[in-house]
């Protein structure tokens, strides 16, 4: 394929932001390569596409609302990414482009940090793409994973696609029945004081929030008021990186270096509300 000096990797989102930029540069200074990562801000799927495969691009990440919208334009999809119907990440290859979903890889590595998923009665709030993600991570790792979703047509149909349960709204989780709580919403996100369940939380739970600005989320510190455990969203983000830059470089990524400056970078936006 093109080459380029530097190695060009990047993103396109509709909207560009800075997080994965700084994450995938300190990995790429960490471990000694000529990596350049570059956000940009697209409005046709298809022509980024087709830039990936004209300018040499090594790797793209994909943000919403692009993550199913690339799909078609593809060489190849790997099974994951097609059986959640989203790529986050595209392979380059020379000139081969291969889809990824490391969203759902970055949510099981997060929870398995803090407990084994296998046999765990696991609730997810929320029935967007992030909810098909962790979703299907958790059950391929052998969690029972039951949704909660305020549109019950919604959460019904993604519950029956991914062979999953549904609980029925969020007002519906009740913690006894389980061991884990993912919020999967956007109920939280730049929104210190927002929290999408309503109830107290039992300190038994482990409570992971997909929200990353704040690092704590109005959730995280009320379930951590209740004696729960908790992971913050940062753990995701980071090891979704974490699996593109080693797709990319063929080498371990660096995460400490990477969490650095993914938190660095939050407080600089004024993220740190509530951390």
């Amino acid at each position: 394929m093109p080459k380029s000096i530097p190695t060009l990797c990047g993103s396109i989102m509709a909207e560009p932001f800075s997080l994965g930029v700084r994450i995938h540069t300190a990995a790429y200074r960490e471990l000694g390569l000529d990596y350049t990562f570059v956000c940009f801000g697209v409005e046709n799927p298809e022509l980024a596409v087709q830039a990936i495969r004209t300018l040499g691009i090594r790797g793209m990440s994909v943000s919403m609302p692009y993550k199913s919208a690339v799909m078609p334009f593809l060489d190849a999809l790997d099974p994951a990414a097609r059986a959640i119907g989203a790529v986050n990440t595209i392979d380059n290859r020379n000139g081969r482009l291969t889809g990824y979903n490391t969203d759902f890889i970055g949510a099981v590595r997060a929870l398995q940090e803090a407990n084994d998923l296998t046999g765990q009665a696991l609730a997810i709030l929320g029935a967007g793409g992030a909810a098909r993600a962790i979703a299907y991570g958790a059950q391929q790792a052998g969690a029972q994973v039951t949704l909660f979703n305020r549109s019950t047509e919604r959460g019904q149909a993604l519950a029956a696609e991914l062979n999953v349960d549904f609980g029925g709204s969020l007002e519906d989780f009740r913690a006894a029945r389980f061991s884990i709580l993912v919020n999967a919403t956007s109920v939280g996100f730049r929104a210190p004081d927002s929290n999408p369940l309503g109830q107290t939380l039992e300190p038994h739970l482990l409570v992971m929030d997909i929200a990353f600005i704040p690092v704590r989320t109005k959730l995280l510190r009320d379930a951590e008021k209740a004696g729960c455990r908790t992971i913050a969203g940062t753990r995701m983000l980071l090891h979704q990186a974490c699996k593109q830059i080693e797709l990319y470089t063929e080498q371990q990524a660096p995460l400490a270096v990477m969490e650095k400056a993914l938190l660095d970078e939050i407080n600089r936006l004024g993220g740190s509300v509530g951390a």
